[in-house]
């Protein structure tokens, strides 16, 4: 299924102005997407959407804003609190409050890692329960970008696995599986990556391909699983293939 198909069938009952909104920029650009904030009022009922979950019995979680993180899409996907608390966030969620900027009060449900000063929100919960509407898929691309500075904090996902960081120029940082998994992600620590980035209207973002404590000794990270090495092309071994029992 093509992407214009799908975005059609988004689009059924859906206003102009919220359909707009959730269209994509011309790929192969970093773009400024306007936050939840600069949504209009209407824009932001219409694309609301109940809770398929019933969440009476999850806890809520409140405090004011520091700052929004940024995601791929031009949206906010979680939140710093004055309090140091990271709120990781659906994509979509953010923008059911437009009034939800730096210095606002947030209100959420959902669950609490204490020793990661993490919450893994699934609502806003203000005067009811708000949840993530469902967004159409938007094929995007991003231009090559670089981030250095020092480690403020990490970030990470809704699950508690460490995804990233946000350093002290204010830029946010995403590094795959295998970047997380380096000493280079320590708070204070020097950090470089190369990668693709997007400028929005939460700050920029970086989503690393290589990282390193500077730029000569950055190596490569991804989310894929390492190819195990085979044999040499031209090698007696190069065109078999051995089963996981060991045979051919």
């Amino acid at each position: 299924m093509t992407l214009w198909p799908r975005l059609r069938s988004v689009a059924s009952g859906v206003t102009a102005t919220a359909f707009i909104a959730m269209l994509p920029p011309a790929a192969g650009s970093a773009w400024a997407v306007p936050g939840a904030a600069s949504l209009p009022k209407a824009a932001v009922a219409s694309i609301s959407a109940p809770c398929v979950f019933d969440l009476t019995g999850m806890q809520r979680f409140s405090g004011k804003v520091d700052r929004l993180l940024p995601g791929t899409q031009g949206d906010a996907v979680g939140a710093i609190l004055t309090d140091g608390t990271e709120i990781e966030m659906p994509p979509g969620l953010a923008a059911q409050d437009h009034h939800l900027r730096a210095g606002s009060s947030l209100t959420v449900k959902g669950l609490n890692a204490p020793a990661l000063h993490l919450v893994r929100a699934f609502a806003l919960s203000e005067k009811q329960d708000l949840c993530a509407a469902p967004m159409p898929e938007l094929v995007t691309s991003a231009p090559p970008a670089s981030a250095e500075g020092r480690i403020v904090r990490l970030l990470h996902d809704g699950d508690g696995a460490l995804n990233g960081a946000l350093l002290d120029s204010g830029t946010v940082l995403r590094v795959p599986a295998s970047g997380a998994r380096t000493q280079y992600l320590r708070p204070g620590a020097p950090i470089y990556a190369e990668g693709y980035g997007y400028q929005t209207a939460y700050g920029k973002l970086v989503v690393a391909r290589r990282l390193g404590p500077d730029r000569l000794q950055a190596i490569h990270v991804s989310d894929e699983p390492p190819i195990p090495r085979g044999a040499p092309p031209g090698s007696t071994g190069y065109d078999e293939i051995t089963a996981p029992g060991g045979t051919e």
